[in-house]
């Protein structure tokens, strides 16, 4: 390994345990993503190729969603780490930046890569619903030949109106004994159940979970979300101003 390819894999590591724990919901955390952003723009620089995907969930945590899309457009011209279809994050990304329809789409294609997914589904739902409201969004439910991971197909339920948020919360826990195992399937409760409350227009609601869902803490790329969620929900209840698209 050369002094350059070891400088570089030392700055992705120091990146990738930042992403893992960061957002930029303070001074702090702005700080540290803001450095990391300026290492990868010196990296992709050098080598434009797979590092294009790690600036791009830098620029996502920093808020800075159309740049994202960008970034994860390129990083999929590049085949890594994902194609077209399993770009997830790019999915996300887009639906933070408005562009649900593109976003849609996204969660379309990841559909043929994880078919037993019904996380994407929900997002694809959720993006679905943005445009042309929940009802036109129930209708396009994506099939499932097996409903896996809970506690996901108790929040199907939820979204189609056929469930409730006792048994999604009941899903979550029943029969799991590893702590780590609990607290993400709690959050992951608590969150959907807040993205449901909030795309029915039930805001305090949905202020209540996904506060809730941040004191399971875990890293992953959907506490982030999580994070700028609430943030944009209680802002938008205090100000009394009408939902605005993420």
């Amino acid at each position: 390994m050369t002094m350059k390819s070891y400088s570089t894999a030392f700055i992705l590591a120091s990146i990738a345990l930042i992403c893992s724990s960061t957002s930029a919901q303070n001074e702090a955390s702005r700080q540290q993503l803001e450095q990391a952003l300026e290492q990868l723009n010196g990296v992709i620089k050098d080598e434009p190729s797979r590092y294009h995907h790690n600036r791009a969930e830098v620029l996502f945590r920093l808020n800075r969603f159309e740049e994202s899309v960008q970034d994860y457009n390129a990083a999929v011209r590049f085949g890594w780490p994902h194609d077209e279809d399993s770009c997830w994050e790019r999915g996300l990304a887009q639906y933070y930046a408005g562009a649900f329809r593109a976003a849609q789409k996204q969660f379309s294609g990841y559909h043929r890569v994880g078919p037993l997914d019904i996380e994407n589904g929900l997002w694809r739902l959720l993006c679905i619903a943005e445009v042309d409201g929940i009802e036109k969004a129930r209708e396009s439910v994506l099939e499932y030949s097996r409903r896996v991971r809970k506690p996901f197909p108790a929040l199907l339920e939820v979204y189609l109106d056929r469930g409730n948020a006792e048994a999604v919360l009941k899903e979550a826990t029943d029969g799991i004994s590893n702590p780590q195992e609990i607290t993400a399937n709690l959050f992951n409760a608590y969150y959907y159940l807040a993205k449901y409350y909030e795309i029915v227009d039930q805001k305090e609601l949905a202020l209540t979970h996904v506060q809730e869902a941040l004191k399971h803490q875990f890293p992953h790329f959907m506490y982030a979300c999580a994070e700028i969620d609430a943030e944009r929900i209680e802002l938008n209840l205090n100000s009394g101003t009408p939902k605005a698209k993420p």
